[in-house]
């Protein structure tokens, strides 16, 4: 568990010389003054044993923690059962070799809706996450499970829905994307809402939802199906400096990954400013 808010990438920084290195990309996160890196596994999880160890060791030496993001081709709720297996077969690929890496919280987008009602996806989300935290029990594996807060409507990943979820399993915490959250609802983007949020985190899942969080970030466009893509902070009309407030005024520890296209740059913004109020 942090005792701070840690500022990172969402992958290899985009300065990094040998840019599909993670190895180098630790190494360049210690350079430029941030604190952690997420590994991203979005299109597969493939990375040699002799990668995972050197980065096992390369983040301890550094004092670089790493957190890590599942593959893009997740769905709890597919159609077919055998789509359904792979899915979870690739969370707990994730969780392997991340646990192999040193990686402390894994995150990833659990279901679509595919127009079914989400109290029933949910039900399905929950069957499938017990599996998961049964099975990575089996195999002595200890990381917590993060379930992203979704950008787009169409997806399983609400707020209300992770906040439930993390109180029916235990392994389960969630991966607060405070971009997403503004995209998926057309809310949440003043002081006084992020501070309601952290309330409503502090009052569901107590005091402990808020000493170690997974939070991602970036600047964002929308329509009324929720997130576009990512952009740069600047670029955006997201106010992530009245988030950083309030995660100041709430003492947040943890993990805070940027997703900005731009990397390290918004990510050191976002430092620079958290240290400076």
């Amino acid at each position: 568990m942090q005792k701070r808010l840690l500022f990172g990438t969402a992958g290899v920084p985009n300065s990094t010389v040998k840019k599909n290195n993670p190895i180098e990309g630790v190494k360049r996160i210690h350079e430029l003054g941030l604190d952690c890196m997420q590994l991203e596994f979005a299109h597969g999880v493939r990375m040699k044993e002799e990668v995972s160890s050197g980065l096992r060791k390369i983040s301890y030496e550094l004092g670089i923690p790493l957190t890590s993001h599942g593959p893009y081709y997740i769905n709890l709720n597919a159609r077919e059962q055998d789509k359904i297996d792979s899915s979870v077969e690739r969370i707990i690929q994730t969780a392997k070799i991340s646990d192999l890496c040193g990686a402390e919280s894994m995150t990833f987008h659990a279901a679509f809706y595919m127009k079914d009602s989400p109290y029933d996806v949910f039900d399905l989300v929950e069957k499938s996450m017990n599996v998961i935290e049964e099975r990575l029990s089996r195999l002595d594996i200890e990381i917590e499970l993060r379930p992203e807060l979704t950008g787009k409507t169409s997806q399983f990943g609400s707020l209300e829905e992770l906040i439930t979820l993390t109180k029916n399993v235990e392994s389960c915490r969630p991966c607060m994307d405070f971009s997403h959250l503004h995209a998926r609802t057309g809310k949440f983007n003043s002081e006084k809402e992020f501070d309601e949020v952290l309330e409503v985190l502090k009052t569901e899942l107590g005091s402990q939802s808020t000493d170690n969080m997974h939070i991602h970030i970036s600047g964002i466009s929308t329509n009324s199906k929720g997130d576009l893509k990512h952009l740069n902070l600047q670029e955006s009309k997201f106010d992530w400096k009245a988030l950083l407030r309030s995660l100041k005024k709430y003492d947040v520890a943890g993990y805070m990954i940027c997703n900005s296209p731009n990397l390290e740059k918004d990510a050191l913004m976002l430092k620079e400013y958290y240290n400076s109020l």
